[in-house]
């Protein structure tokens, strides 16, 4: 009868502990959702837009990719004009993104998630910009 008691104690440990570490990862799953403020955008329809369908024009979109290049950077250093390739697509879409848009430096192959609209003349804006 003396075992008894250190088997249940040792069961409750293995319990408390399970509950602890499913606990810290349930924890940190929804740190890392909430860290990328653009998830609850739509993802941007690449194929509608290569098509030049017009119909959700002036919608914010959430474009993830990866920075291909940086094609052009304006005089006064305020706009860069990208070339990112959007996850699951074999060509690059051009982006202009502002330089207010993103908070450190872009530099090529980085894995960026953008928030985007289309303006009436067909060119996508980034107005945020998340390194991932």
């Amino acid at each position: 009868m003396r075992n008894h008691p250190k088997f249940v104690t040792k069961i409750v440990l293995a319990f408390v502990a399970l509950l602890l570490l499913a606990g810290a990862g349930g924890f940190a799953f929804s740190f890392a959702n909430r860290s990328n403020p653009l998830r609850n955008l739509p993802e941007f329809p690449v194929e509608e837009y290569r098509q030049g369908d017009p119909m959700w024009r002036n919608s914010s979109y959430r474009l993830s990719g990866t920075l291909d290049n940086i094609i052009l950077e304006s005089k006064s250093r305020k706009n860069y004009l990208v070339s990112i390739t959007p996850k699951g697509a074999r060509a690059p879409l051009p982006v202009i993104v502002p330089s207010s848009a993103s908070k450190t430096p872009l530099q090529r192959q980085q894995n960026l998630t953008l928030k985007v609209t289309v303006d009436s003349s067909g060119r996508i804006i980034a107005s945020d910009c998340v390194i991932n």
